[in-house]
């Protein structure tokens, strides 16, 4: 199996024994056939700015690439944060380096941060999740140079009475049309499993967003445990797996230079 989002100490949130060798041990250890690192890009974050130097990040992965030759399959990505501003900025570092995979996520909603429910100040959990959603329908249609959508409900992770408020059937058609233009993109879904580990009661997304996902047209699914320590590597990737193949997906997805290979399920 392959975990296609990983982050180490290049990450500012990740755990100080994350770094690039204790993790591709952890995975080796653990079975995996293969990892992508996705440290965070987050420009105009609250507070700090969670970036680096994107061409040292590769030289390094590069070196690391040779180290670990034939022992594990080893990816360069980032985790670009999406906001509907950050056009050029982005693509800044989507185009310019020599990178296998882009993973684009939200975690800033109208210049608050998701995390400890910071987006909710003044408002309704409502009116929370609807400014997410449009702020993540904006962003993808500001910008598109990424090859799949992380953990699209990560919002419920947030909420101040859980994710009972994050009801699907109230937000199925603003999903809808989110999965409708990155199909359209051609763009993928992630399957993030950091969702059970948070204690919710599903992977991101909903399973039924997954489904929602298969019956409009979607193929490109890739798979990543949100590994901020090496222990959390290929979290829950069994049951994951057999979710999609409950739901008729035949593969998941990974990507080199920015292209998908598609892995059969068995």
């Amino acid at each position: 199996m392959y975990d296609f989002h990983v982050h180490s100490v290049y990450s500012n949130d990740t755990h100080p024994f994350a770094t690039f060798i204790n993790i591709c041990d952890a995975a080796i250890e653990k079975g995996l056939k293969g990892i992508c690192f996705t440290d965070h890009i987050d420009i105009d974050y609250p507070g700090i700015e969670d970036i680096f130097d994107l061409k040292d990040y590769c030289s390094e992965l590069n070196c690391l690439i040779k180290i670990y030759d034939k022992r594990i399959e080893i990816y360069k990505g980032i985790e670009l944060g999406l906001q509907p501003h950050l056009k050029q900025e982005n693509k800044s570092y989507s185009s310019n380096y020599d990178i296998d995979f882009v993973l684009g996520s939200v975690h800033v909603v109208g210049k608050k941060e998701l995390y400890k429910g910071i987006f909710l100040e003044g408002k309704t959990e409502h009116e929370g999740i609807l400014d997410y959603l449009d702020d993540l329908r904006l962003s993808i249609n500001a910008f598109d140079d990424f090859d799949s959508l992380g953990h699209i409900d990560v919002v419920r992770r947030y909420l101040n009475n859980g994710e009972n408020s994050f009801i699907y059937s109230i937000y199925k058609d603003y999903i809808a049309d989110i999965l409708e233009c990155i199909i359209n993109k051609n763009i993928g879904i992630e399957i993030n499993t950091s969702g059970k580990r948070y204690g919710l009661r599903s992977f991101h997304p909903y399973p039924e967003i997954l489904s929602l996902y298969k019956d409009l047209g979607g193929e490109i699914v890739t798979l990543g445990s949100d590994a901020h320590k090496p222990q959390d590597l290929g979290y829950a990737f069994d049951e994951a797996l057999e979710l999609l193949k409950s739901l008729n997906f035949k593969y998941y997805c990974i990507f080199k230079r920015r292209k998908p290979v598609f892995i059969k399920i068995d």
